[in-house]
């Protein structure tokens, strides 16, 4: 309960306090995303549970309080101790990113709102922030996001949306697959 009500706080020190960056982010080698406008998706709150499988089986898991409203995408993403690994705020096509621990350099914060607004976004704002070659495609509760026909990322989505109850993002080219679980109050 502590960590909901720190979570405010928290969105509220973002704004003003870093220089913003484009709001482009490489979602797998030759595919460049366009951050969504927050206001083309869904408004909603969701604490979610994150657990990232990379290649060779390394395992990390991290928390992420993610609201979508008035125009501000906003997350914050903590170990499962609580603290604050980094915080991304995005408005129009724009991200404001602040690591507060030293980050893998491969890491991009702003691969994290990407994922998001591929999962929970409508299809045809996804549609205009994708590059020529890359083509979405929908089957019910599952999406995919292809290069020239290779699949790049799916998600299979499952319950209300959003937030969803859980979700279920693979990269097959990376090995990399991400199992969020939304969090009860």
């Amino acid at each position: 309960m502590r960590r909901l009500l720190t979570i405010p706080l928290l969105l509220s020190a973002l704004p003003g306090c870093r220089a913003p960056v484009a709001g482009e982010v490489a979602l797998a080698p030759e595919v460049t995303f366009r951050l969504c406008p927050p206001e083309t998706g869904p408004a909603f709150f969701a604490l979610q549970e994150m657990a990232f499988t990379f290649p060779g089986g390394r395992r990390e898991t991290a928390v992420a309080a993610i609201e979508n409203k008035g125009g501000v995408l906003s997350l914050v993403a903590s170990s499962l101790l609580g603290q604050t690994l980094f915080t991304v705020q995005v408005r129009g096509r724009t991200a404001l990113v602040d690591a507060r621990v030293p980050l893998p350099p491969q890491l991009d914060p702003k691969l994290l709102p990407a994922l998001v607004q591929f999962a929970l976004w409508p299809a045809e704002a996804l549609r205009a922030s994708l590059e020529p070659g890359t083509t979405l495609e929908q089957d019910g509760p599952r999406r995919t996001l292809l290069l020239r026909g290779r699949v790049v990322w799916t998600v299979t989505r499952d319950g209300a949306a959003p937030p969803f109850r859980s979700l279920v993002l693979e990269n097959p080219a990376l090995g990399m697959t991400v199992r969020i679980r939304t969090l009860e109050d």
